[in-house]
């Protein structure tokens, strides 16, 4: 008769686990991830609108220019 003790179960993956984490224990090739286009994409975007930024603080002084202040 087999009894069910909760926790045998976790015990057997466990081990299982370890031992299928040794160190001869055979690997599966990685292959590394290539860049996300993303990041080509993020950093054009970064470019617009730091040139759109630049544009409208030029605008922006256009209209309401900073006081200069002269000492005379």
């Amino acid at each position: 008769m087999t009894y069910f003790i909760a926790g045998n179960t976790a015990v057997e993956n466990a081990r299982s686990l370890a031992q299928s984490a040794l160190p001869n224990a055979p690997q599966e090739p990685y292959e590394e991830p290539r860049p996300p286009r993303t990041q080509a994409l993020r950093a054009r975007l970064g470019t617009a609108l730091r040139a759109t930024a630049e544009r409208e603080l030029k605008l922006a002084d256009r209209l309401d220019p900073a006081p200069t202040c002269s000492a005379g």
